[in-house]
């Protein structure tokens, strides 16, 4: 691998700047190591090598905002010649290895770090694999040895299938990786070997599936009032965290804005459900209002009613009898005018026959007579009549007008109940819809304080223990209830029918057996 890069050194070339490129910075290889023999005579002293030049400020700092592509060189790259080139006439290297060892690599350098001779960070360097992984690694280990035999398909121990190891041991990791996993036994019904195995595990299902049932369906109510217990104390964290002005979570501003417009919402549905609420309230003291007015209109209306009634009957009874008065009157003026003339009738009829005209004058006078008197009353009746008809008629007009205005009271109430009615539906329907919002609103406000807890709950702050004291006892009591309500589920679905069955039918065989062994005694000593 390329070593790291070096300061360049100055060069007169280029200004004694060590700078090859204005774009890229290259790192030579080291060159191959020196093997000439050198046990011979020393050579002579060299001469003494002038200073280099002072580096050029000015184009350091122009070129330190540039990257450049330095190279670096050996230390005796100022010579002409290398030392131990013309040693040894031949070599015996060849041409592309020659030319590895002596090619450069570049790499892509900082100039300002360059210039001042700040060290690159070190690669990254990847590591070998290990020696005893390479020799782990096998047909066996890459898919599996098809003839080996797994520790999971040993011969079963019918023990307790309810007594297992605790499943909460943590274990360390392991440098080897398992060939399966470790699963927890399935908790089942007690049952053994044998025809009194398969007769005793009739009576232990059936107890062991009422039992099972009955705990678990206690289990799952105990569970809803965990749950409910666990939200509200969760609701209590977030309000303690909103409320808390010195506490800070990255959550807690969100939440504080959502809770913002979320009671603002809310108390515009509470002012529109006040607004309704006073609505419905004007509506039904109207509606009492007009309830008590026109029972007082009706009252007055009945006793008028029944004032003219009062009055009237006796007129009326008056002019009943003046009319009969009047029609008797009639009656016998016609009767009299008849007999009048059926005597004239006679006289003029019997001028031959011996009859009295005498007496029939008399009884023509005495008719007429009678006459005259019946129609002296009629002047009377008349003037009697007279008198009466108009106060009747007053009093049939003043009870035709309370009857009138009674069924326009009437008409009113149904119309006032009726527009009531729909007012009142109205506004309660809308009451329904804001109420609903209002609800909504308070669900929600709910669900951002429970997340809120949620989120405290995960990141546990330590100013806040006394909150999550009584959630982590809860989430405890959820855990070891939601796995004995999967032991009980587990016990429900694991009953062996068919071993169910076959005790079933034993039983029935051994009943049917003693019964028969009964019969036969009772045959035989009878």
């Amino acid at each position: 691998p390329p070593r790291a890069a070096t300061p360049p050194k100055a060069s007169p070339r280029d200004g004694g700047a060590g700078i090859h490129s204005p774009t890229r910075e290259s790192i030579a290889l080291p060159l191959r190591a020196d093997t000439t023999d050198v046990t011979g005579p020393p050579s002579a002293v060299p001469p003494p090598v002038p200073p280099p030049p002072a580096p050029n400020t000015e184009r350091i700092e122009r070129l330190a905002s540039e990257d450049i592509e330095a190279t670096e060189v050996d230390p005796g790259a100022h010579l002409a010649v290398p030392v131990g080139e013309f040693d040894q006439g031949a070599t015996g290297i060849e041409q592309d290895k020659l030319r590895i060892a002596y090619e450069q690599s570049t790499i892509k350098r900082d100039a300002a770090s360059s210039l001042l001779g700040i060290a690159e960070p070190p690669l990254t360097v990847v590591k070998e694999t290990p020696v005893e992984v390479l020799l782990r690694e096998s047909a066996e280990h890459g898919r599996g040895d098809p003839t080996s035999t797994d520790p999971q398909t040993a011969r079963f121990e019918r023990g307790d299938p309810t007594v297992t190891p605790d499943a909460t041991t943590i274990e360390g990791p392991s440098s080897v990786a398992s060939k399966g996993g470790k699963l927890r036994a399935q908790a089942a019904l007690r049952r053994k070997r044998g025809i009194g195995g398969d007769m005793r595990y009739v009576a232990t299902a059936l107890l062991g599936v009422r039992r099972a049932r009955h705990e678990l369906g206690e289990l799952e109510i105990q569970q809803a009032a965990r749950q409910k217990e666990r939200a509200r104390h969760l609701l209590t964290l977030g309000r303690t965290a909103v409320a808390t002005d010195g506490y800070d979570h990255p959550a807690l501003n969100k939440a504080r804005d959502q809770l913002g417009d979320v009671e603002d919402e809310r108390a515009r549905h509470a002012s529109q459900v006040t607004a309704a609420d006073s609505e419905l309230l004007r509506v039904r003291n109207d509606r009492d209002f007009k309830v008590k007015q026109y029972t007082h209109d009706m009252a007055a209306v009945d006793t008028e009613l029944a004032e003219v009634t009062k009055k009237l009957e006796p007129l009326e009874k008056e002019v009943l009898a003046a009319t009969r008065r009047a029609s008797e009157l009639h009656e016998s003026l016609r009767r009299i005018d008849a007999q009048i003339a059926a005597t004239e009738a006679s006289k003029v009829a019997v001028k031959g026959a011996k009859l009295d005209p005498a007496g029939i004058q008399a009884e023509l006078a005495t008719l007429k007579a009678d006459r005259l008197s019946v129609t002296r009353d009629e002047p009377v009746i008349a003037a009697s009549l007279d008198a009466l008809n108009p106060k009747v008629a007053a009093l049939e007009a003043r009870r035709s007008d309370a009857r009138k205005r009674r069924i326009e009271l009437e008409s009113a109430e149904q119309e006032d109940q009726r527009r009531a009615a729909e007012l009142l539906a109205a506004i309660g329907a809308k009451r329904k819809v804001v109420d609903r919002a209002a609800n909504d609103a308070e669900a929600l406000r709910d669900k951002i304080l429970h997340e809120l807890g949620e989120a405290i709950y995960v990141d546990r702050p330590t100013n806040m223990a006394a909150q999550l004291a009584p959630i982590d006892s809860i989430d405890v009591e959820l855990g070891t209830t939601d796995r004995r309500m999967m032991e009980l589920r587990e016990i429900l679905s694991s009953v062996d029918k068919a071993k169910l069955a076959r005790g079933i039918a034993v039983i029935v065989l051994v009943l049917a057996a003693a019964g028969s062994f009964t019969a036969w005694l009772l045959y035989v000593f009878s």
